[in-house]
């Protein structure tokens, strides 16, 4: 039942399109939600590895099994964690240019209501350090948005539990521009056969924002006042249920609309890239990711 590759992020960056990828590929099987948060949410963590293997119950023996959570990049328990579940694993890291994977994820904090819509790109970079020190992996996620892009910083640290050969770093652009190019690494990486030659026909998740900001606040965050109520008062095998229909993420669904985000302005494009310069020209030293 062991998971046997897990999809780390980071967010904003093509993981919804690569997961889509691997879904429709007869070799894989992915969790019968988008994302199990197991190893990054202690409350899951808990539960034991019974809870964490009953989203894969519908795969067959001999199909490769793949998790997502694009909570874990950041999270510093995890990959402890993950490596003494099976050492063996594979990770999976998408890489979108920093500064605009930044934004992205600045807009969609503001579009599903985790940031409000008068605070700007700047200020809310400037909260941020007060947020990576708290240890809820959440708001770390919703409210660290250039933290999130310091990609070095992370992929060395989850290079100090994992070997370079079980971790394959992939690039935004290539999944738009190069398709065919990076579906050939995830395939080997997986040592799976080739994905099939209208693969590439999937498109990008389109940018979207909450209808109601309260009512998506409700259904993706774990933070959110009543959800935490509902919780605690729901018998387990009641929220098991809800879980596993998808419910939560086809509600999300219905009450998003699709929307173009504002363009990245120079002034903030430039104040992002020199907060992240000397991150990122480590990443490509290291790690020969360059954008």
């Amino acid at each position: 039942m062991k998971v046997n590759a897990i999809i780390i992020g980071a967010g904003r960056s093509g993981t919804t399109t690569l997961y889509q990828y691997l879904e429709n590929h007869p070799d894989v099987c992915f969790s019968d939600i988008k994302e199990v948060h197991y190893f990054s949410v202690e409350e899951l963590y808990q539960r034991g590895e019974d809870y964490y293997h009953s989203f894969w119950k519908h795969c067959k023996k001999e199909r490769i099994k793949i998790a997502a959570d694009t909570y874990l990049l950041i999270d510093k328990n995890a990959p402890k964690r993950i490596t003494e579940y099976n050492s063996e694993i594979k990770i999976i890291i998408m890489l979108r240019n920093p500064a605009e994977r930044t934004w992205s994820s600045f807009q969609y904090a503001k579009n599903n209501g985790y940031i409000s819509d008068n605070k700007s790109f700047i200020q809310s970079i400037k909260e941020e350090e007060e947020h990576i020190l708290s240890s809820d992996i959440t708001i770390q996620n919703n409210l660290c948005n250039l933290w999130q892009s310091k990609y070095y910083e992370h992929v060395s640290y989850w290079s100090e539990f994992f070997p370079r050969k079980n971790i394959l770093l992939l690039k935004t652009s290539d999944l738009k521009n190069n398709t065919d190019f990076l579906l050939k690494q995830l395939s080997s990486f997986l040592d799976i056969k080739d994905f099939s030659s209208d693969a590439a026909l999937i498109t990008a998740n389109k940018s979207a924002k909450a209808k109601s900001k309260a009512l998506q606040q409700f259904l993706l965050n774990r933070n959110n006042p009543l959800r935490a109520a509902l919780r605690r008062f729901l018998p387990e095998k009641v929220k098991q249920k809800i879980l596993h229909s998808k419910l939560p993420e086809k509600l999300s669904s219905v009450n998003r609309k699709e929307t173009s985000y504002e363009p990245l302005s120079e002034e903030d494009r430039k104040y992002a890239e020199q907060l992240l310069e000397k991150d990122t020209k480590r990443l490509e030293k290291i790690f020969g990711i360059n954008f």
